[in-house]
Protein backbone atom coordinates (compact mmCIF):
# COMPACT_ATOMS: atom_id res chain seq x y z
CA UNK A 1 0.00 0.00 0.00
CA UNK A 2 1.31 3.46 -0.73
CA UNK A 3 0.25 5.95 2.06
CA UNK A 4 -0.44 9.41 1.90
CA UNK A 5 0.48 11.25 5.37
CA UNK A 6 -1.35 14.50 5.71
CA UNK A 7 -0.31 15.39 9.46
CA UNK A 8 2.10 17.85 9.82
CA UNK A 9 4.97 17.36 11.59
CA UNK A 10 6.19 18.13 15.18
CA UNK A 11 8.71 20.88 15.21
CA UNK A 12 10.00 23.49 17.87
CA UNK A 13 8.82 26.28 15.59
CA UNK A 14 5.30 25.00 14.65
CA UNK A 15 2.35 27.53 14.93
CA UNK A 16 0.27 27.14 17.73
CA UNK A 17 -3.71 28.44 17.68
CA UNK A 18 -3.44 31.29 20.03
CA UNK A 19 -3.65 30.76 23.67
CA UNK A 20 -2.69 26.85 23.52
CA UNK A 21 -0.16 25.28 24.90
CA UNK A 22 3.86 25.37 22.79
CA UNK A 23 5.30 21.80 21.80
CA UNK A 24 8.19 21.38 23.48
CA UNK A 25 10.75 18.27 23.06
CA UNK A 26 13.20 18.21 25.83
CA UNK A 27 16.07 15.42 26.26
CA UNK A 28 16.24 14.37 29.92
CA UNK A 29 18.49 11.70 29.36
CA UNK A 30 21.53 11.95 27.11
CA UNK A 31 24.22 9.63 25.52
CA UNK A 32 26.14 12.30 24.66
CA UNK A 33 26.28 13.32 27.93
CA UNK A 34 27.30 9.66 29.46
CA UNK A 35 23.49 8.77 30.05
CA UNK A 36 22.58 4.78 28.65
CA UNK A 37 19.96 5.92 26.37
CA UNK A 38 18.13 9.41 24.67
CA UNK A 39 14.93 9.75 26.69
CA UNK A 40 12.99 12.78 25.88
CA UNK A 41 10.25 14.83 27.79
CA UNK A 42 7.74 15.78 25.00
CA UNK A 43 4.61 18.70 26.23
CA UNK A 44 2.29 20.14 23.80
CA UNK A 45 -1.71 20.96 24.15
CA UNK A 46 -4.44 18.51 22.96
CA UNK A 47 -4.99 20.67 20.00
CA UNK A 48 -1.83 21.06 18.56
CA UNK A 49 -0.78 20.16 15.26
CA UNK A 50 -2.75 17.95 13.28
CA UNK A 51 -5.26 16.60 15.98
CA UNK A 52 -8.92 15.38 16.19
CA UNK A 53 -11.44 17.50 18.17
CA UNK A 54 -14.09 15.05 20.51
CA UNK A 55 -17.61 16.14 22.15
CA UNK A 56 -15.80 17.18 25.10
CA UNK A 57 -14.11 19.33 24.10
CA UNK A 58 -17.32 22.08 23.67
CA UNK A 59 -19.62 20.04 24.93
CA UNK A 60 -20.04 19.56 28.73
CA UNK A 61 -20.23 15.85 29.18
CA UNK A 62 -19.40 15.25 25.77
CA UNK A 63 -17.95 11.99 24.91
CA UNK A 64 -13.69 12.15 25.83
CA UNK A 65 -11.32 10.82 23.42
CA UNK A 66 -11.15 7.31 25.68
CA UNK A 67 -14.90 6.56 25.18
CA UNK A 68 -15.15 6.41 21.18
CA UNK A 69 -14.61 3.52 18.46
CA UNK A 70 -11.60 3.53 16.44
CA UNK A 71 -15.26 3.13 13.74
CA UNK A 72 -16.36 6.40 14.60
CA UNK A 73 -12.66 8.39 13.25
CA UNK A 74 -11.60 5.57 10.16
CA UNK A 75 -13.07 5.07 6.31
CA UNK A 76 -13.45 5.86 3.48
CA UNK A 77 -12.60 9.49 3.04
CA UNK A 78 -14.52 11.99 0.23
CA UNK A 79 -11.81 14.89 -0.54
CA UNK A 80 -13.76 17.88 -2.20
CA UNK A 81 -11.47 20.28 -3.57
CA UNK A 82 -12.75 23.75 -2.73
CA UNK A 83 -9.97 25.97 -3.70
CA UNK A 84 -10.94 29.74 -5.40
CA UNK A 85 -14.04 29.96 -2.89
CA UNK A 86 -13.76 32.22 0.59
CA UNK A 87 -16.43 30.26 2.09
CA UNK A 88 -17.87 27.09 2.87
CA UNK A 89 -21.46 27.28 2.21
CA UNK A 90 -24.25 25.20 2.19
CA UNK A 91 -24.76 25.77 -1.29
CA UNK A 92 -21.60 24.74 -2.29
CA UNK A 93 -21.45 21.18 -0.06
CA UNK A 94 -24.98 20.70 -1.37
CA UNK A 95 -22.85 20.39 -4.89
CA UNK A 96 -21.06 17.12 -3.66
CA UNK A 97 -22.22 13.76 -2.95
CA UNK A 98 -22.56 13.51 0.88
CA UNK A 99 -24.31 10.53 2.31
CA UNK A 100 -25.13 9.52 6.07
CA UNK A 101 -21.47 8.01 7.51
CA UNK A 102 -19.44 9.74 5.59
CA UNK A 103 -16.09 11.42 6.98
CA UNK A 104 -15.45 14.57 4.56
CA UNK A 105 -12.26 16.12 4.00
CA UNK A 106 -12.15 19.98 2.84
CA UNK A 107 -9.33 21.32 0.41
CA UNK A 108 -9.46 24.83 0.24
CA UNK A 109 -7.00 27.80 -0.21
CA UNK A 110 -5.57 27.38 2.91
CA UNK A 111 -3.53 24.54 1.16
CA UNK A 112 -1.39 26.98 0.05
CA UNK A 113 -1.33 29.61 2.98
CA UNK A 114 -1.26 27.77 5.66
CA UNK A 115 2.03 25.63 6.11
CA UNK A 116 2.03 25.18 10.18
CA UNK A 117 5.14 27.45 10.56
CA UNK A 118 2.07 31.15 10.71
CA UNK A 119 -1.02 31.53 12.52
CA UNK A 120 -3.70 33.26 9.75
CA UNK A 121 -5.88 36.21 10.30
CA UNK A 122 -8.16 35.03 8.03
CA UNK A 123 -8.66 31.95 6.44
CA UNK A 124 -11.71 29.52 4.66
CA UNK A 125 -13.77 27.29 6.77
CA UNK A 126 -18.12 26.34 6.87
CA UNK A 127 -20.43 28.86 6.91
CA UNK A 128 -22.69 28.02 10.09
CA UNK A 129 -25.84 26.72 7.85
CA UNK A 130 -22.79 24.45 6.49
CA UNK A 131 -22.28 23.39 9.45
CA UNK A 132 -25.75 22.72 10.04
CA UNK A 133 -26.22 20.57 6.59
CA UNK A 134 -23.44 18.47 7.24
CA UNK A 135 -25.07 17.70 10.53
CA UNK A 136 -28.49 17.33 8.48
CA UNK A 137 -26.58 14.73 6.26
CA UNK A 138 -25.19 12.59 9.75
CA UNK A 139 -21.70 12.85 8.57
CA UNK A 140 -19.17 11.01 10.97
CA UNK A 141 -16.36 13.16 10.92
CA UNK A 142 -15.21 16.39 8.75
CA UNK A 143 -11.27 17.20 8.28
CA UNK A 144 -9.92 20.80 7.24
CA UNK A 145 -6.57 22.03 6.50
CA UNK A 146 -6.20 24.94 8.55
CA UNK A 147 -5.34 24.69 12.75
CA UNK A 148 -9.38 25.36 13.70
CA UNK A 149 -13.19 24.35 11.91
CA UNK A 150 -13.89 27.42 13.90
CA UNK A 151 -14.86 30.95 11.88
CA UNK A 152 -12.32 33.51 11.97
CA UNK A 153 -12.92 36.06 14.75
CA UNK A 154 -14.02 39.13 12.84
CA UNK A 155 -16.47 36.58 10.83
CA UNK A 156 -18.38 34.97 14.12
CA UNK A 157 -21.63 35.27 15.72
CA UNK A 158 -21.90 35.89 19.42
CA UNK A 159 -23.56 32.53 20.74
CA UNK A 160 -22.70 30.31 17.80
CA UNK A 161 -19.93 28.05 17.59
CA UNK A 162 -19.02 25.82 14.35
CA UNK A 163 -17.49 23.20 17.07
CA UNK A 164 -20.80 23.49 19.10
CA UNK A 165 -23.08 22.41 15.89
CA UNK A 166 -21.04 19.87 14.94
CA UNK A 167 -19.58 18.06 17.98
CA UNK A 168 -22.87 18.61 19.83
CA UNK A 169 -24.16 15.65 17.64
CA UNK A 170 -21.05 13.48 17.79
CA UNK A 171 -19.80 14.79 14.92
CA UNK A 172 -15.81 14.58 14.84
CA UNK A 173 -13.26 16.97 13.81
CA UNK A 174 -9.83 16.78 12.54
CA UNK A 175 -7.54 19.75 12.36
CA UNK A 176 -4.68 20.79 10.58
CA UNK A 177 -4.61 18.48 7.81
CA UNK A 178 -2.04 18.88 4.96
CA UNK A 179 -3.58 18.35 2.02
CA UNK A 180 -1.65 20.80 -0.52
CA UNK A 181 -0.66 17.81 -2.50
CA UNK A 182 -3.80 15.65 -2.47
CA UNK A 183 -6.08 15.80 -4.91
CA UNK A 184 -10.17 15.32 -5.27
CA UNK A 185 -11.39 11.98 -4.80
CA UNK A 186 -12.28 8.95 -2.58
CA UNK A 187 -9.79 7.34 0.02
CA UNK A 188 -9.20 5.17 3.24
CA UNK A 189 -8.59 7.71 5.96
CA UNK A 190 -6.38 5.90 8.76
CA UNK A 191 -6.77 7.73 12.14
CA UNK A 192 -5.36 6.22 15.37
CA UNK A 193 -5.09 8.84 17.90
CA UNK A 194 -3.71 8.19 21.48
CA UNK A 195 -6.21 6.36 23.97
CA UNK A 196 -5.77 9.13 26.41
CA UNK A 197 -8.14 8.79 29.23
CA UNK A 198 -10.33 12.16 29.73
CA UNK A 199 -8.84 13.65 26.97
CA UNK A 200 -11.22 16.39 25.06
CA UNK A 201 -8.79 16.04 21.80
CA UNK A 202 -5.48 14.61 20.79
CA UNK A 203 -2.76 14.88 18.25
CA UNK A 204 -2.79 12.31 15.45
CA UNK A 205 -0.98 11.40 12.36
CA UNK A 206 -3.46 11.08 9.65
CA UNK A 207 -2.81 8.89 6.36
CA UNK A 208 -4.70 8.12 3.57
CA UNK A 209 -4.90 5.32 1.24
CA UNK A 210 -6.36 5.62 -2.53
CA UNK A 211 -9.49 3.72 -2.98
CA UNK A 212 -9.86 2.17 -7.18
CA UNK A 213 -12.79 1.52 -8.11
CA UNK A 214 -12.01 -2.18 -7.88
CA UNK A 215 -11.93 -1.94 -4.20
CA UNK A 216 -8.15 -2.26 -3.92
CA UNK A 217 -6.33 0.43 -1.78
CA UNK A 218 -2.74 1.26 -2.60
Amino acid sequence: MKYIDVSFPYRKDMAIYPANPEFIIERVQDIGKGDRANISLISMGSHTGTHIDVPSHFVKGGKTIDQLTLDEMNGVAKLFDLRGYGEITKELLEKHDINQGDIIMLKTDNSKMFHCDTVLNDYVTLDYKAAEYLVKKNIKMVCIDYMTIERPKQKRIQGISIHNILLSQEILIAETLKLDRVEEGEYQLFCFPLNVVGADGVPVRIVLGKVENNGYIF
